[in-house]
């Protein structure tokens, strides 16, 4: 049995957009077993899929983190004798252990730092889907690779959700909703500079319960005065998930609803791997980046031509031009129309 590593560590949205290589590794070798190494905070949105044999921690920031725990990190990898290795995530911390990973086939992008590490190395091309650029790196592994052929065997990203959860939550939206369409809201972010302003949020809240069209809303722990400045703006009621949920239990209540509205984040690709219909703001990134809603159900809301856009590969904390014209610029009630029109509500 071939033993395979897919190895990306990165944010969230990174990992889950990987999983199309791995269904389409699975599908090319069946009988392979699949190890799939992400972040700790990601560990569960992987944890149960089927082309997913096993998921691996990576805990850069914690206790594998600095010389020796990546070489702690190294030497415990080593142990499972991986025949194939292939890495997404092109750092320097990341080729270094691919470096020292005994498998006798490793694939990843020229980009890479220290891309000599790579026995087999593929170009990152820029005009491609992060998906695309992901599933490319299968073609070094097959003389007949198509791309095409590949993205229809891969299909869209996949996730976990929590069945439990999942099953409860929809009996209470069968209840406290009464049949009326929800729209989620994930209107934070990490980066300062991906969030569209807390009030925009709010006035699609308090404008859709107006037309009887309910609300969730999501935001993690870790976004809290983001969300505390979008909830004081908010008149009216709404399911409110924010600060209460775990990764798999946000990706289960993204299931549940009608429509998702967010920032350039991780929702926007759960979302994508529920075939959520999806509108996401574009900021300080741009869609050129190859990050945006992947497949036929999304639709990114940016101001184009602006100057200064885009500024950054991920945002800043504060708009270096000081106008955050990038959000700032983009209108409430046009947002308010694409949510209509999407819910085919007049």
């Amino acid at each position: 049995m071939k033993k395979i590593l897919v190895f990306n560590p990165s944010f969230i949205g990174d990992s889950i957009l990987t999983t199309p290589l791995i269904k389409y590794l699975k599908f090319v070798y069946p009988e392979s077993k699949i190890y799939f190494c992400v972040r700790p905070e990601s560990v569960s949105l992987f944890e149960g899929l089927s082309f997913v044999d096993e998921v691996l921690v990576y805990d850069k920031r914690g206790e594998k983190r600095g010389v020796r725990g990546i070489f702690s990190f190294i030497k415990k990898l080593n142990e499972t004798k991986f025949d194939l290795v292939i890495s997404a995530h092109k750092s320097l911390r990341s080729s270094i252990i691919v470096n020292f990973l005994k498998a006798e086939l490793k694939v990843g992008f020229k980009e890479s730092v220290m891309n000599f590490v790579y026995s087999n190395k593929v170009k990152r091309d820029m005009k491609l889907h992060e998906v695309e650029r992901n599933l490319m790196l299968a073609s070094e592994l097959l003389n007949n690779f198509r791309l095409e052929e590949a993205k229809q065997i891969a299909g869209l990203p996949e996730v976990a959700i929590d069945e439990e959860f999942y099953r409860k939550l929809m009996q209470y939206l069968r209840i406290s909703a009464g049949g009326r369409k929800i729209v989620g809201f994930a209107p934070t972010s990490n980066w300062k500079t991906k969030i569209w302003p807390a009030e925009k949020y709010a006035f699609l809240v308090n404008k859709l319960y107006e037309k009887n069209i309910y609300s969730m809303v999501f935001a993690a722990r870790s976004e809290m005065d983001d969300y505390i400045r979008f909830r004081e703006n908010v008149k009216v009621p709404f399911f409110d998930f924010s600060l209460k949920t775990s990764l798999k239990e946000l990706s289960s209540a993204i299931k549940a609803v009608d429509l998702i509205v967010c920032n350039d984040s991780a929702p926007l690709h759960i979302a994508v791997a529920h075939n959520k219909n999806v509108l996401s703001f574009f900021g300080p990134t741009v869609p050129e980046f190859g990050f945006y809603p992947y497949g036929s159900n999304g639709e990114v809301i940016e101001i184009k031509g602006l100057y200064c856009r885009p500024c950054h590969i991920h945002g800043k904390n504060r708009c270096p031009e000081g106008h955050f014209r990038c959000m700032n610029d983009i209108d409430e009630n046009f947002v308010l129309d694409k949510i209509l029109t999407c819910l085919d509500v007049k």
